[in-house]
C-alpha cells in the first residue's frame, strides 16, 4: 500500500498514494510494546489491550490521525494491530481512524478538531461512544475485545454505556 506522509490540516498525516478499496488492509502498526506506566499524555502510542500499547515506529503508522467520521478502522488480534479501510479512500485523501475505538483508560481525553459534521468534540474511551456510533463500529468489526468488555461492564453495573459517569 502506497502511503505518503505530508502536512495536513492538523499537522502531519498519512495520505493514500493510490485508491484504496473498502476492506483493504492499509498498514500494520509497529513499534515497541509499552505498558500503561510507560506512557503519558504526550506518548505516541496505540492502545491494543488493557495495559498494552504499541509505541512509535518512525513509519507512516505514527501519522494516522483521528476523525469522528473515519475512513479506516483498527482491528486487533493478540498483539497485532492492523488498519483497514472501512470505506473507499481516494488517492490523496488523508487516512483517519476514530481514536476512541481503541481507548479504554478512564484518564485520557483530548479535544477533537476533526471538523467533521459528526464531530463529538472530545476524544475519550470507546465505552462512552454514542449508541449509534457504537453499533456502526461494532458492525464493521473495529471495536477490540477489551473495549467491548469495558462497555459491557458499565452496562452490568447499571451505568449507561454511551455516557460518562457524571451523565448517568
Amino acid at each position: 500500500m502506497k502511503l505518503i506522509v505530508k502536512q495536513g490540516m492538523h499537522g502531519r498525516g498519512a495520505f493514500a498514494g493510490e485508491p484504496i478499496g473498502s476492506g483493504t488492509l492499509i498498514l500494520q502498526f509497529s513499534g515497541p510494546f509499552l505498558h500503561y506506566r510507560e506512557t503519558s499524555a504526550d506518548t505516541l502510542a496505540l492502545q491494543i489491550g488493557p495495559d498494552l500499547y504499541i509505541g512509535a515506529s518512525g513509519g507512516p503508522d505514527d501519522f494516522v490521525n483521528h476523525s469522528c467520521d473515519p475512513n479506516a478502522g483498527v482491528r486487533i488480534e493478540g498483539t497485532t494491530a492492523k488498519l483497514f479501510a472501512i470505506r473507499a479512500v481516494a488517492t490523496g485523501e488523508e487516512i483517519l481512524f476514530d481514536y476512541s475505538t481503541i481507548l479504554d483508560e478512564d484518564d485520557f481525553t483530548m479535544s477533537c478538531l476533526c471538523g467533521s459534521p459528526a464531530c463529538r468534540n472530545t476524544i475519550t474511551d470507546g465505552k462512552y461512544l454514542p449508541d449509534e456510533v457504537w453499533s456502526r463500529y461494532e458492525s464493521l468489526g473495529i471495536l477490540p475485545e477489551y473495549v467491548r468488555r469495558s462497555r459491557e461492564e458499565r452496562r452490568r453495573s447499571g451505568l449507561r454505556p454511551g455516557t460518562s459517569a457524571s451523565a448517568s
